[in-house]
Formats: structure tokens, C-alpha cells, sequence
């Protein structure tokens, strides 16, 4: 399993708050309200909703499987320093959530989650290859080669990845609010450094990035995840993650 340890806010642990949205809990005021949207990004290149187009890669499809979920408040010790926190909180949660992150969707829906209000500190997320295809993370797109030629590529990891996620000094969810939360997977930094023109093409054309092929290109893809991922409040909806 590959292990990946990246600071950014609070994240997808919210996702897996959704498999209690149907617990009369949810409609407790004292229980803090979250959404939770997770998108792909990109400056470089384009998604094919439409972003403006600064290099030859074009992003159809983006897809991940998120299948485990844990996350907990700051430790006992750093609690002490905290008016009115003076409890640890470890929660696990279990699903299949396949996530399209150009459209921003999940499959079962992610929902409103109904979480414990406080301050969270540290998150582990595990992805399988629950993807058609058997795949935990895949990538459709296109790039002009060296010849101007259009040519599709298709990425496949396979691998069970789980990444680790602090913030030394906590996020504070609030109670009585819809805490907002955004996940951008930045897909310029995914490929940041391969050389697509290097990649044997299959003989239907297609350039095909897993395990058993170009697999040479998929270990320097692998090695550029622990730069993809940031995530924050996104208050306003406007699909950008808000400043402090």
C-alpha cells in the first residue's frame, strides 16, 4: 500500500459522513451541517467543461474510488489549550463512493453530512480498485504529440492508496452552518515531468498508462501524487477553494 502524507484542509473525510444522512440525528442543531464537492483541476491544460486552454492536454475523464474514510479531533494534549474541547474523536466509515471529479459527483451521492462540530486534525483516506476496470484512480485524455497528431490516453492506477493528511493546527467545523468544503485534484501536477512522447501506442491508436503497459510512465506518474491534492471552504460555491 502507498502511503502519502500531504497538509491540506480537512477533506474527504466528510464524504463518508453521508452514509449517516439518514440517521434522525441529522436534523440536530447541536450536529454541525457539510457538503462536500470534489472537483479536478487544472491551469495548464483544459477539462473538457470548457476551462480555457494553455497546452495540448484536453481531459475528458477523471475518476476516483474512495472506499474508506477516518479521520479524528486533535490529540488530548493539544485539546487542553482549547476552550470547551477536552475530547478525542476517532471515526471510521466504509463505502464505495466513485467520484467523476470534472463534473463534481458521486456515485452513491455524497449528500449533506451530519458531523460533530469541532476541530479536526488529522484524516486517512483509502482508495481501491473499485473502478470499472479495476482501477482506484483513471484518467482519460488528450495531448498533441510531437507529429501534431491527437492521440487519447488512458491512465490506470491500481494500486490501494491511502494518504494520511494533517494540519498541525486544526479546522474548526462549525455547528448551526453548512460547512462548504472543496477537494481540487490539480491534474497539471498529475502528469507534472512525463513525457507522453516516449509512451508505446496501443494498435487501436490509443496510448494506454497502467501496470502492464507503459508502466515505466505510470511509476513517474505515481511518484507525482503526494502533489495533486488541496482542499479548504468553499463558501461562496464558486468552484475555488476561499483565502484565509
Amino acid at each position: 500500500m502507498k502511503e502519502i502524507t500531504k497538509v491540506f484542509a480537512f477533506v474527504l473525510l466528510l464524504a463518508a459522513g453521508m452514509i449517516m444522512q439518514s440517521c434522525a440525528e441529522d436534523s440536530d442543531p447541536r450536529l454541525a451541517q457539510v457538503s462536500l464537492e470534489i472537483k479536478a483541476q487544472t491551469t495548464q491544460s483544459t477539462i473538457s467543461n470548457g476551462r480555457q486552454m494553455n497546452s495540448g492536454l484536453v481531459f475528458n475523464e477523471v475518476l476516483v474510488g474512495v472506499t474508506e474514510l477516518e479521520f479524528e479531533t486533535l490529540e488530548e494534549d493539544e485539546l487542553e489549550d482549547i476552550e470547551g474541547e477536552d475530547e478525542n474523536e476517532e471515526v471510521e466509515f466504509e463505502g464505495q463512493f466513485v467520484v467523476d471529479l470534472i463534473n463534481g459527483t458521486s456515485t452513491p451521492d455524497f449528500g449533506i453530512a451530519s458531523l460533530t462540530p469541532g476541530i479536526y486534525e488529522e484524516m486517512e483516506i483509502e482508495m481501491e480498485p473499485i473502478l470499472d476496470g479495476g482501477y482506484s484512480i483513471y484518467v482519460s485524455f488528450e495531448f498533441v504529440n510531437a507529429n501534431d497528431e491527437v492521440v487519447t490516453v488512458e491512465y490506470g492506477n491500481s494500486d490501494e492508496l491511502e494518504f494520511e493528511i494533517e494540519n498541525d493546527n486544526g479546522f474548526l467545523i462549525d455547528a448551526g452552518v453548512t460547512n462548504q468544503m472543496l477537494v481540487l485534484l490539480n491534474l497539471d501536477a498529475l502528469f507534472a515531468g512525463v513525457d507522453l512522447n516516449t509512451a508505446g501506442v496501443d494498435i487501436d491508436g490509443i496510448v494506454r498508462i497502467n501496470s502492464n503497459s507503459n508502466s515505466d510512465l505510470a511509476v513517474e506518474i505515481a511518484s507525482n501524487l503526494d502533489q495533486i491534492l488541496e482542499a479548504g471552504e468553499d463558501d461562496d460555491d464558486d468552484g475555488e477553494i476561499d483565502e484565509d
